[in-house]
């Protein structure tokens, strides 16, 4: 990934309480990491109709050099793994570029950090 790059990262059934208690929990997992504070940020979605307040709506994470994405992926399988529950979390770019991760896919992350690889060149790597 290049610098100025912002990965979007989401819980499955956004808006739900229980995702919107994910989120933050991740959150505050992801900025414990080094590499990670001060890129992670949480984006709100206006107030439904009817209710007060905001929800938390995804995760956004601001990429640059230094191997970033990959301290990310890991610290998610890490959370995953420790929260003991089914979640899936969706990482994603704004040109369409995705993958998902789960407690099981988690459990391997040296396979997912090979899978990031390949769908997240570095800039130098991308053909075209």
């Amino acid at each position: 990934m290049y610098a100025g790059t912002e990965l979007r990262v989401a819980v499955e059934d956004p808006g739900t309480p229980e995702a919107e208690a994910h989120m933050i929990a991740l959150r505050d997992w992801l900025v414990s990491e080094d590499a990670l504070r001060g890129r992670v940020r949480l984006r709100r979605q206006p107030p439904l109709a009817g209710h007060m307040g905001s929800t938390v709506e995804l995760l956004t994470v601001a990429l640059g050099s230094g191997g970033v994405l990959a301290v990310l992926i890991q610290s998610v399988c890490t959370w995953l793994t420790s929260r003991g529950t089914d979640i899936k979390i969706t990482v994603s770019t704004e040109d369409g570029r995705r993958i998902e991760l789960d407690v099981r896919r988690a459990a391997d992350p040296q396979a997912l950090l090979r899978e990031v690889a390949e769908r997240f060149p570095a800039p130098d790597e991308r053909s075209g």
